[in-house]
């Protein structure tokens, strides 16, 4: 992952975790790349390798895209540990 991208996804991961105004979480991700002081072009590019690896949707194409984040709700399962049936 390009260091623009990791940027932003832990821009927007510390908002999730931090931020106490739900609003930002409910639209464009293009909103805290913004916050980040980036070029456009440069934004645009870490929102699509982001959109690759399932952190971000893409809703529409061109300038109208939205980026929208996915929040992750699912807990992995070797977080469970051995669920396995003992007997």
């Amino acid at each position: 992952m390009g260091e623009t991208a990791r940027e932003i996804k832990q821009y927007i991961y510390d908002s999730t975790i931090f931020e106490t105004d739900p609003q930002p979480l409910k639209g464009d991700a293009a909103w805290w790349a913004g916050q980040l002081g980036m070029e456009a072009e440069e934004i645009r590019d870490g929102l699509e390798e982001l959109v690759v690896t399932n952190t971000l949707v893409k809703d529409g194409d061109g300038d109208e895209a939205k980026y929208i984040y996915v929040a992750m709700t699912v807990v992995s399962p070797e977080l469970h540990g051995n669920r396995e049936p003992q007997g």
